[in-house]
């Protein structure tokens, strides 16, 4: 039973080939704002991660000199992630556009 499944799903046709994405599809109107919108929401991101980057830095930098070794490496864990996601925020295009090329 289980063959003759497997060969009846191997007949089937895709019914996605041949289809690819369409942004222009709604129009110019919303093509222009769904990339408004997206852009605007990346710029935030970069300003937040910039922001939690440079609080992080002053974090450790009031840290060490207090002399609590637990509040320093807090400090370090939250300016290394926001220097991460900055730096992920950063090449987010590249990236995007890399998955594209290669699944695409």
């Amino acid at each position: 039973m289980l063959e003759s499944i497997i060969i009846r799903a191997g007949e089937i046709e895709n019914p996605m080939d041949g289809i690819l994405p369409d942004f222009g599809a709604f129009g110019v109107e919303f093509t222009e704002l769904w990339q408004k919108l997206l852009a605007g929401l990346w710029g935030i991101g970069i300003i937040l991660a910039v922001i939690f980057l440079i609080i992080g830095v002053v974090k450790m930098a009031s840290a060490s000199n207090g002399g609590n070794p637990n509040e320093y490496k807090t400090a370090r864990t939250q300016a290394m992630w926001a220097g991460i996601s900055l730096g992920v925020l950063a090449a987010l295009a590249v990236i995007v556009g890399a998955i594209l090329a290669l699944f695409g």
